[in-house]
């Protein structure tokens, strides 16, 4: 009867053991850990790259003019350009040309001119200014940039004057 225990105690004890291990678990483990490794690594690598190109300059040196048509801006008028990655409005007035920088002062947000209050608003945090770019009400601290220009020939060069 010892003999039949022992037997059966051995018995037992193998078929577990090549049913739920040996070759196919640990080639199963190692492709499980391999997977999530090239899941993490890419995953770093996803978030890494754009990390690491925000800490590169976008541009060096100074940015280049913008340059506009005195034709496409009647008196009384207006238009609108892009100068060193920010957004500008050109105003021909019986005073004669202003360019005003549309960045806020407060967050650096684009503000909206309102043509029929004639004023800039900014959508940020409702601060405003006058239609010289005058800061007003609001958190703004300061006024609009006005912009450096000039003109040669019939081209406004805003930037860079």
């Amino acid at each position: 009867m010892e003999e039949n225990k022992d037997t059966a105690k051995a018995g037992a004890g193998a078929a577990p053991e090549e049913h739920h291990g040996g070759k196919f678990m640990a080639g199963r483990r190692a492709f499980l850990g391999a997977f999530a490794g090239c899941i993490g690594a890419l995953g770093a690598g996803l978030v890494g790259v754009p990390l690491l190109a925000s800490f590169t300059p976008v541009q060096r040196g100074k940015p280049e003019p913008a340059i506009l048509n005195l034709d496409d801006i009647p008196k009384g008028g207006s238009a609108r350009g892009v100068y060193a990655g920010y957004s500008f409005m050109v105003f021909n007035r019986k005073s004669g040309i202003e360019a005003i920088s549309l960045k806020c002062t407060h967050l650096g947000c684009t503000v909206k001119w309102e043509p029929a209050k004639q004023i800039f608003r900014c959508p940020c945090h409702d601060g405003w200014y006058n239609k010289h770019g005058v800061n007003k009400g609001g958190p703004p601290p300061a006024p609009l940039e006005h912009l450096a220009y000039k003109i040669v020939g019939s081209k406004l060069i805003v930037g860079g004057a």
